[in-house]
């Protein structure tokens, strides 16, 4: 077996999540292709050849997050190789992460977001075509729960209908869960795609994730990637720019002003974060999307 097998091996041994095991073994073939191809080593001098990777890193990868994930990837394989007796020693001093800049968080105007909203609506109400009618009230039920709820694409595509009850739908992410409460007005609004998936699609019924494709995917959970194009379809249409993230936290900054009196302690949990002090950050960086000019159609 090869280092990198046994490096896979020890993260499954770990309960590491299938995503977390897929990510450090792409980061770390990364480091060992280029060890290879530039003939350097990482059982002598190790200092050195951590040294050049990180210069190709820092060419490669002008993003600060890319860079630092590769940075934290790196480092937790060369202790895995020190407690294998591969390496003597590891060279913490050059593991050190970029500082990330931080900058002001977009949030979208009270008139941009009922077009985003509505976007996915109105063409429901117009479509007479049965499968564009149901994809339109499919992205137009996503939105909509994403600006209700403040929720990220990944808990979005993990929603399923056995996690609705008593009006509320239980919320996962990763090995974390919350709870929060759903309008009246949302669950007509899941139920009305709910019946209508299973007119069109009546295998679907028996499928608990809610979130379903068509056509060649058809039956099955949508990705991220099929939100993230619903949001570009957007943008082309309203003459802005906006992402699934823009609208979460255009409604996390329109909830915490309505609520300034209340106690961010019953807030941050709401919205998913695990730390008051991360939603306290992004407050504090919240800016309204004064230079996106609504643009009439």
């Amino acid at each position: 077996m090869s280092y990198l097998e046994f490096y896979k091996a020890y993260l499954v041994s770990l309960n590491k999540s299938p995503h977390t095991i897929k990510q450090y073994c792409i980061d770390i073939e990364q480091f060992i292709s280029y060890i290879d191809k530039c003939n350097l080593s990482f059982e002598n001098r190790i200092d050195s050849t951590v040294e050049h990777y990180i210069v190709f890193l820092s060419d490669t990868y002008r993003s600060v997050s890319s860079f630092n994930r590769k940075i934290a990837s790196l480092k937790h394989f060369l202790f895995f190789l020190k407690s294998r007796n591969v390496i003597q020693e590891i060279p913490t001093e050059l593991l050190i992460p970029k500082k990330l800049v931080e900058h002001n968080i977009e949030t979208l105007q009270e008139e941009q977001m009922k077009k985003v909203i509505n976007y996915w609506l109105n063409l429901y109400r117009r479509s007479d075509d049965e499968v564009y009618k149901w994809i339109a009230l499919r992205n137009f039920c996503i939105v909509r729960i994403i600006s209700e709820l403040s929720l990220k694409p990944s808990e979005v595509v993990e929603m399923k209908w056995s996690h609705i009850n008593d009006q509320g739908i239980r919320i996962t992410n990763q090995k974390r869960s919350r709870r929060v409460k759903l309008s009246i007005a949302m669950l007509q609004w899941l139920y009305i795609y709910k019946k209508a998936a299973e007119d069109l699609l009546p295998a679907s019924s028996e499928i608990d994730f809610i979130w379903l494709g068509i056509g060649n995917k058809q039956n099955e959970p949508i990705t991220i990637k099929t939100i993230e194009r619903l949001f570009q379809a957007i943008s082309r249409e309203v003459g802005f720019k906006v992402t699934a993230t823009m609208l979460r936290y255009s409604t996390i900054n329109n909830e915490i002003t309505k609520k300034s009196d209340a106690n961010l302690d019953e807030l941050y949990n709401e919205f998913g974060y695990s730390r008051k002090s991360v939603l306290v950050d992004r407050v504090k960086r919240f800016t309204k999307n004064e230079s996106n000019n609504i643009k009439e159609k």
